[in-house]
């Protein structure tokens, strides 16, 4: 709180009240209280609440977790609106399931002013009844009709015709306004001329401020770009997509630093991926893994929220909870502790799934006047010729002279794929489609975004823990994380590897049985139906990129009539997408491939074909905007472009040209001549504030 007020008076003391700080549209997200939950806790404790109703929440695990059990306990009547059997409807008397988001009618006003409306975009699945409509029925709402096939949409209706409808001007009828909001989504109504005065005379007791801690250790709990707090750890697709920082699935890990000022702290020194410690704070303690990150200031460690679930489907038993171990000051969770304990175990965990060690392309770094290979060390590219070209790194006051070496590097590269037995293949891709793509590495954020969007579109099987700890996960887009720099205070980058469909493609060259090959529009092409799995194209490829599917994880091969469906993956006696509902998470326009074949990025190869049908349709020539790969639709910050490399004016050739020398191809001088293209990592960075 004192935090805030004193940002408050900075803003007022520059002038940014009321013109870069504005309050016309405030925002409505984020309106917890902790110190709501903590009285209601008390109510309950004291017999004041006959009936609690929970949706969209699971405190039973993320909220006190005993205290809040034994209050609820006290609770009469106790109603869940949750859509998953979690800790909390588990201690309910009585489950209504909702909707699903995508089930259901509604409305929200996340920023004042901005309305807009929630449209269904399936049909309910099971016999669940929407959260609102619900309480509505327990209301005995004289509003709500009983008569219609869908309730709650015309009671959304018709309070968007009515109250909705007398606050605009520019449609006369609530039936125009209705259909037009609709299409649009999003009705705006903002407030204007609203301000707010700041008392600058009051004192800011600055002594309220948080201060460092003096403790030898201290831990903070993070939320993770996947699961958050938990809430979503159910869902599959997200636990095995990798952590962008520590690149772990399947589980939080207790993250502490590479080096500590040379010191060995209680063993610290001592400590390795995957050992066992135990984390003791308030004499409490809990077992958790280890994972030693650069970066991680020293006196520190970090662990994820949401893991060690007890219910909620395949969220259960994976990671730990830590949430009994946070503490309430002034009626506010605070995520982090001081005095922590650290004890080494001595145990390692049998499975501990980190991908960082995965797939690698023999990249070798510098620390100190050592040469190692780069998961052992921070990379540090010095930009030498005799280097692998993987990542290329400046700062901007050295942007003109990485471009000079990058130009002599396509120079010398060029020099040397002329001297080889591979045709050109100007003949066979100059002319027509040619498809290809850039990435540029200064706008990835290392979100995971496109490998989930990856694995949706392309029925890529999630394996599990287990298998993921043997290396044989299936993901056909991964994120590269690089270190380079400090060892105690490094920078990264963030590079998405997908198929490079090469025009002299190594695996192409090797399969026995043709199952691999090459288009006339430059994809690198399977065919699951021909592959044999001698997994020769696997080893050939100097990226890394072709998976091997070792399990039956969809059932695929099996007769329809053989009941035993026996999963040898993690110990789960079905595959994730054995079960019939399961199954229709899969995309009809993609082939759902059986075990025993390479698998890899199409550049999906469905979307092309989508775009060609279109473009047929309509009597025209397929344009550049017509392909979108689902990497490209999900980034968020526009670093994937895909086109057609033989359109000059295709946004692909646009992005390499701007450019210029910076765009390279990765392992440009083993001739492979990828159709994916990357940018040179051009950081802003102040270097004193690092030295």
């Amino acid at each position: 709180m004192a935090e805030q007020i004193i940002v408050n008076k900075i803003n007022d003391i520059l002038g940014n009240l009321n013109n870069t700080v504005a309050f016309n549209a405030v925002s409505n997200q984020r309106q917890g209280d902790d110190r709501k939950m903590e009285a209601l806790v008390a109510e309950m404790n004291n017999g004041q609440v006959a009936t609690a109703i929970v949706w969209g929440a699971n405190p039973a695990y993320d909220y006190s977790g005993a205290a809040f059990k034994a209050a609820f306990a006290k609770v009469a009547t106790r109603i869940s609106l949750n859509t998953t059997l979690d800790e909390t409807t588990l201690l309910c008397t009585h489950a209504a399931p909702a909707h699903h988001a995508l089930e259901s009618w509604g409305d929200a006003e996340p920023k004042q002013g901005h309305i807009s409306i929630i449209q269904p975009t399936i049909a309910p699945l099971f016999s669940t009844r929407q959260a609102e409509h619900s309480l509505l029925e327990w209301a005995d709402s004289a509003n709500l009709d009983r008569n219609s096939d869908q309730p709650y949409y015309q009671y959304v209706r018709a309070a968007w015709t009515s109250a909705v409808f007398n606050t605009q001007s520019r449609y006369s009828t609530p039936a125009a306004f209705w259909d037009m909001s609709l299409h649009d989504g999003v009705f705006e109504n903002a407030p204007s001329g609203r301000s707010v005065s700041f008392n600058s005379a009051a004192a800011v007791n600055t002594g309220a401020v948080s201060q460092p801690s003096s403790s030898e250790l201290e831990v903070s709990f993070y939320e993770t770009v996947n699961i958050g707090n938990g809430q979503y750890a159910h869902n599959p697709w997200l636990q095995e997509m990798p952590d962008p920082v520590n690149r772990t699935v399947w589980g939080n890990y207790l993250s502490v630093p590479v080096e500590w000022d040379g010191k060995d702290i209680k063993g610290w020194r001592n400590l390795e991926d995957g050992q066992i410690v135990e984390l003791e704070v308030n004499g409490q303690k809990i077992r958790c893994t280890v994972i030693r990150t650069f970066g991680q200031t020293p006196g520190t460690a970090s662990i994820a929220l949401g893991y060690g679930r007890e219910a909620g489907g395949c969220a259960a038993g994976y990671g730990v909870n830590v949430n009994p171990l946070l503490k309430n000051e002034g009626g506010f969770t605070q995520y982090y502790l001081t005095d922590a304990k650290v004890t080494p175990t001595g145990d390692v965990e049998k499975d501990f799934a980190c991908v960082q060690h995965h797939h690698t392309m023999g990249v070798q770094g510098k620390q100190g006047d050592k040469t190692v290979n780069v998961d052992e060390a921070v990379l540090a590219f010095q930009g030498s010729l005799t280097e692998r070209s993987i990542i290329f790194q400046t700062n901007v006051k050295d942007l003109d002279k990485l471009e000079t070496q990058m130009e002599e590097f396509h120079e010398h590269s060029g020099y040397l794929n002329s001297k080889t037995l591979y045709p050109t293949n100007e003949e066979y891709f100059g002319t027509g489609l040619k498809w290809g793509m850039y990435v540029d590495l200064n706008s990835c954020i290392g979100c995971g975004a496109c490998q989930v969007a990856c694995v949706s579109e392309n029925n890529v099987p999630v394996v599990g823990k287990n298998e993921v700890m043997r290396h044989h996960e299936m993901t056909w887009l991964r994120i590269d994380r690089y270190f380079y720099g400090d060892v105690e205070n490094p920078k990264v980058v963030y590079q998405p590897m997908m198929c490079q469909h090469c025009d002299n493609a190594p695996c192409e060259n090797v399969c026995p049985v043709n199952a691999t090959n090459h288009s006339m529009e430059g994809i690198n092409q399977m065919a699951y139906n021909r592959c044999i799995g001698t997994r020769y194209c696997a080893n050939n490829c100097p990226y890394k990129v072709r998976r091997f599917n070792w399990l039956d994880y969809t059932t695929a091969d099996l007769w329809p009539a053989n009941e035993e469906r026996v999963f040898h993956g993690a110990g789960d006696d079905t595959p994730f997408y054995a079960d019939n509902l399961v199954r229709m998470v899969l995309n009809p326009d993609v082939t759902v491939r059986t075990r025993g074949v390479i698998e890899k990025c199409s550049f999906c190869v469905q979307r092309i074909q989508e775009g060609k049908l279109t473009a047929k349709r309509e009597s025209r020539a397929i344009q550049d905007n017509d392909v979108r790969t689902a990497c490209q639709t999900a980034c968020p910050t526009g670093a994937i472009v895909f086109g057609n490399l033989n359109n000059p004016e295709s946004e692909v050739n646009k992005a390499q040209k701007n450019a210029g020398a910076l765009a390279y191809q990765v392992l440009e001088e083993i001739n492979v001549r990828p159709g994916v293209r990357y940018s040179a990592k051009v950081h802003n960075a102040n270097e004193e504030l690092f030295s």
